[in-house]
């Protein structure tokens, strides 16, 4: 079973001189790594950048240029410079083109002494061992400045240096943390603020305020010419060192020579908020003189390439890389620049040797992991976010620094987490702050101090359970390879008792691909070619003697309830295939029961045990008891740490990444649909969460600034620009390794409806934050009401089902043996989306309809929710004649509202009453059919009959009963009637006795509008229907009517025939 890979699309710029000769070997190795370790593809792009362009183009890159650069994860530069050209033409048109506009604002270089070099320091016993960062955006290379008086002797140029508060405190921001990851915490500040009186003054006062922030490091800061002594007496005494730009453009060059040699030298220009792809080059410069002749020394570039890989979140295969070159370099294989007589061929052909060697890779196993402690650290992840798919922004300078929460990893799929509030990073600055006297050596913790969260979280049975897991407990497709596989699991007979038996195996073949067509684009809580092969060894021959093991295993409890709840959900949707009695699930609430096993544990199998549990029951519409369930599971997420964004721990796998996601999304739209269904509280608030939606820009992942689109489809259109594609000449990486345009087709698809439901869910938490908190606190303001309607309608736009028609998808498990049936046709969502956008803007405009009839506020509610429920019956009604199942519960709340509301405005004889009986007919057969699976429709039904008889009377006699009247009196008093008629009680005599006329010109305006709407409503209605009732004595037909019947279409134009393959073939491949 293959394993999810990520794959990087980098661009590579060779740029001028050796670059080309550089980048190229570099490109070799990292394939051959990429191809050994087989645990990401890596693929690049070749951009013809550099002199060679401007001589043919007249500028240094393409037109469009950061564009094309902002579609790549990261990019690889070789070096500029030709001696044709100026240096400051040639920098500044292409290196410094890229690094200001990406705001590539920290330039970050490691100098050590490499094996096969030695510093010419005799102070330097030890090497060196330093990291320089450099504010990379301004200073003195701003590009502010001039000439004047060209000719003249009087002729006079100005560089000016600028530096701003911003610019300065995120460098050193960053400088501080780089400092903090570092064993000596220990950061030089390089100044010159002797001299420089204003820029580098600011430059220390705002260092000294940022160091206020990070008291767990040591600082000092020193004058840039006497920094230069120190680094040639003192190199020990040196960590991290941050400067300007030119000081540290100098400074660099010079700790390089110190360190042993420029040659293998590397850089990164980096962008800490990952808005922007990050640039990594090595420090050389172009070196013309040997050029062509096949020495140049590509050590640099590896480990630029390194530093690229730990960037984008494969630390272990960097540090792969890195053993191999300095292995190589260590046996004397070096170019002649560091004395050596190999070539660059050679030099790279002993790298790739190392590589072949490496062991093959293999995920550790849980029972092997020990506890590893993940910080909050990431500098991005500091920057505050109002919601989760927008870009970091930079703290205000009003704004304190908090404390972070910590999670331990006790197995790749199990993990706690202690929040900040706790005091766990507290304890943790107070152990750094004595962690030299605690452990002189400097190379760990004190052994003897206990771990900050046990200290602080009360001892349990299952803590020391964690670290004993048995091996078969995991279920991720790295463990499938080994002996964690599901080869050993049965039902378990407690669960079975309460859910039911396991069905025949054709019964389960059926329901399962029902459940992967429907439920599974929505709600991608399981791992489709896992469940496949769990099921396939449920039913396997050598297994059928141990169909009820009397194993204890909490894996058997969490399969068994995941089997039974997808295969009963599956049956809700196919009433033509029957479980037997036995497979049944007979009372939902039975389910309780089961609380207990499955929340013992915070792995994710238990939790997508507790899933299931609650999507059956949402379906079933036991939806209090689907509340309590999930109240249980938000809990155990919020233990496992799982309302954090995995992509910040480099110690999860990929796989486990992206399942922690998906297992919290559907939570979290679950929850949204439970709270307004119910009318609760929110369970877990969006200000609580850091995790990035599904199909939005990926923020968090380590070393990437836009992961998702490698992967996932994005949610905006703005967002699905293709990866451009260079000829055969152009690329220089491995081209079997690029999928297909299928594939990409297929990967686009997979996550659209859930990252697009998922969407829908925040846009109705907001909606009952905004309408329905409590009295005490509730305030509705009407920018927060125009912004909230604002991104509804914004979600609907974007959604480019139209991008999706005609096309069909690869079926991806055609590898499992179990997957044997002939293969549906796909599930049309269409009217479901189209359902939850019309049921939002009702949701949004219902709040008005309690409002005084004669408000404009209710008035343009009332029409806007007459829209949305025809909009909700139509899609329902595309949905019941293309013979789909009503399978989510939100139907029946959306067809109930809407008969609602087109009974409530034929009563107040706002809408057409013809039209109105003939809609709400239409509603009535909805209801009907949804009254065989839901007991709640039957009341549903029922009740709107009633209203149904009513308006059936009054079309019938022109006025309703007065006993009807009686029972409606408000809607009596608001109902607009002839005005000619003696017993009419004009809407003004409801009003407060205070009330006693129009006080300003807004209000007399108001009630002029409402006077002209009751005479226009009382009018309309008399005169188109009376004829007809009086004539028949039954429902005028719409035919019948003599006026315009352009009805809009469901959506306004949009083609369902096209829509039928919206999803391809739903098997499980994701």
């Amino acid at each position: 079973m293959t394993i999810e890979k990520l794959t990087y699309r980098i661009a590579s710029i060779p740029g001028d001189g050796i670059g080309e000769e550089v980048v190229k070997a570099t490109i070799e190795v990292v394939n051959k790594l990429a191809q050994k370790l087989n645990t990401f593809n890596i693929e690049f792009t070749h951009l013809p950048w550099g002199t060679n362009y401007y001589k043919q183009h007249g500028r240094y890159m393409s037109e469009g240029y950061l564009e094309t650069v902002r579609k790549f994860d990261a990019g690889l530069f070789g070096s500029v410079g030709h001696p044709d050209i100026p240096d400051h033409v040639s920098l500044w048109g292409l290196l410094l083109a890229l690094r200001s506009p990406l705001q590539l604002y920290a330039n970050v270089r490691p100098v050590r002494t490499f094996p096969g070099t030695k510093s010419p320091l005799n102070t330097a016993v030890d090497g060196i061992d330093w990291v320089l960062v450099r504010e990379n955006s301004e200073g003195e290379y701003c590009g502010q400045g001039g000439r004047s008086h060209a000719g003249q002797p009087w002729e006079a140029a100005t560089e000016v240096a600028m530096f701003t508060r911003v610019g300065i405190e995120r460098i050193m921001r960053f400088a501080f943390e780089t400092a903090r990851s570092r064993p000596r915490r220990h950061l030089t500040v390089v100044t010159k603020s002797n001299a420089m009186r204003h820029g580098m003054v600011l430059w220390d006062e705002v260092a000294a305020k940022v160091s206020k922030d990070f008291p767990d490091v040591t600082w000092d800061k020193m004058l840039v010419d006497a920094i230069t002594i120190r680094m040639l007496t003192k190199p020990q005494s040196l960590d991290t060192i941050v400067g300007t730009n030119l000081h540290m453009d100098i400074l660099s060059d010079l700790a390089a020579g110190l360190a042993g040699s420029i040659g293998v030298a590397p850089s990164s220009n980096l962008d800490p908020t990952r808005k922007n792809p990050s640039l990594f080059e090595p420090v050389h410069g172009s070196a013309f003189d040997i050029m062509g002749k096949g020495v140049a020394n590509p050590v640099a570039t590896f480990w630029s390439a390194a530093e690229m890989l730990t960037w984008l979140g494969e630390r272990d295969a960097a540090k792969k890389l890195m053993d191999c070159v300095e292995k190589v370099c260590a046996a004397g294989i070096v170019t002649p620049d560091l004395g050596g007589t190999s070539d660059t061929q050679g030099v790279v052909d002993a790298v790739c040797k190392e590589i072949d060697q490496l062991a093959s890779h293999r995920r550790t196993s849980p029972a092997a992991i020990h506890p590893v402690e993940l910080d909050f650290s990431s500098i991005s992840g500091l920057h505050p976010r109002r919601r989760h798919h927008e870009l970091a922004r930079m703290e205000s300078s009003d704004l304190t620094n908090g404390e972070i929460g910590s999670l331990t990893a006790h197995s790749p799929d199990e993990s706690q987490f202690v929040g900040s509030s706790s005091g766990v990073y507290f304890i943790k600055t107070v152990r750094r702050a004595f962690s030299e006297s605690l452990d002189p050596s400097g190379a760990s913790p004190a052994q003897d101090f206990p771990h900050p969260e046990d200290t602080l979280v009360g001892s349990e049975d299952s803590h020391h359970h964690h670290h004993s897991v048995s091996r078969s407990a995991n279920t991720s497709p790295a463990a499938l390879q080994d002996d964690q596989s599901p080869c050993q699991w049965a039902y378990d007979p407690a669960v079975a008792a309460v859910l039911g038996n396991a069905p025949p195996l054709d019964t389960a073949r059926e329901l399962m691909m029902m459940y992967f067509k429907v439920w599974h684009p929505l709600f991608p809580f399981l791992h489709g070619p896992t469940f496949l092969q769990a099921m396939e060894v449920l039913y396997s021959e050598d297994r059928q003697d141990s169909a009820h093991s009397s194993s204890p295993d909490h894996r058997n409890a969490c399969w068994t309830t995941i089997f039974q709840c997808v295969l009963n959900l599956a049956s809700l949707v196919h009433p033509d295939l029957h479980l037997p009695l036995e497979s049944r699930i007979e009372s939902p609430s039975n389910m309780h029961a089961l609380l207990g096993t499955l929340t013992s544990r915070n792995d994710l199998l238990s939790l997508q045990a507790l899933l299931a549990c609650q999507l059956y029951l949402v379906a079933r519409m036991s939806l209090r008891t689907a509340s309590t369930v999930g109240g249980c599971m938000l809990r155990s997420m919020l233990h496992a740490g799982l309302h954090r964004c995995p992509f910040r721990y480099r110690e999860l796998t990929s796989h486990d990444r992206q399942l922690r996601k998906r297992i919290f999304w559907c939570a979290y739209a679950i929850d949204r649909y439970l709270s307004q269904a119910l009318g609760l509280p929110l369970g877990v608030q969006d200000s609580d969460i850091d995790v990035c939606l599904p199909g939005a820009p990926e923020t968090h992942i380590p070393g990437m600034y836009n992961r998702a689109q490698n992967y996932r489809p994005t949610l905006f259109p703005e967002q699905r620009e293709h990866y451009p594609h260079s000829s055969n000449n152009q690329s220089l990486g491995n081209a079997s390794q690029r999928p297909s345009p299928a594939e990409e087709t297929q990967q686009n698809r997979r996550e659209l409806a859930f990252a697009s439901y998922v969407e829908s869910g925040t846009l109705t938490g907001r909606a009952l934050e905004l309408f329905h908190k409590s009295i005490f606190v509730r305030s509705v303001r009407r920018s927060s009401v125009l912004f909230l309607i604002t991104d509804v309608h914004k979600w609907w736009n974007n959604l480019a089902i139209e991008t999706l028609q005609g096309q069909t998808a690869a079926n991806a498990a055609s590898s499992s043996q179990t997957a044997t049936t002939t293969t549906p046709n796909a599930f049309n969502f269409a009217p479901f989306f189209t359902v939850l956008y019309q049921h939002l803007i009702l949701l949004i405009n219902r709040p008005s309809l309690s409002l005084n009839p004669s408000t404009p506020e209710f008035c343009s509610g009332l029409q806007t929710c007459i829209n949305a429920a025809r909009e909700i019956l139509s899609a329902l009604t595309t949905q019941q004649e293309s013979g789909q199942s009503f399978f989510w519960p939100g139907f029946l709340s959306a067809a109930w509202m809407s008969g609602l509301v087109l009974a409530f405005a034929c009563q107040l004889r706002q809408y057409v009453l013809s039209k109105g009986i003939q809609e709400i007919t239409k509603c009535l057969s909805i209801l009907h059919t949804m009254s065989t699976q839901w007991e709640t429709a039957k009341h549903c039904y029922r009740a709107l009959s009633l209203l149904s008889r009513n308006m059936h009377e009054t079309n019938a006699t022109g006025e309703p009963s007065p006993n009807k009247r009686r029972k409606v009196d408000y809607s009596s008093s608001a109902r607009p009637r002839n005005s000619q008629d003696p017993t009419i009680t004009i809407m003004t005599d409801h009003l407060p006795s205070t009330h006693t006329g129009p006080t300003s010109p807004g209000e007399e305006e108001q009630e002029e509008h409402a006077r002209r709407r009751r005479d226009h409503g009382a009018n309309t209605t008399t005169n188109i229907y009376h004829d007809n009732t009086a004539a028949t004595g039954q429902i005028p037909d719409l035919n019948d009517a003599d006026f315009d019947f352009n009805i809009v279409d469901l959506l306004q134009g949009s083609n369902f025939d096209d829509l039928t393959d919206m999803f391809g073939q739903q098997y499980p491949t994701f």
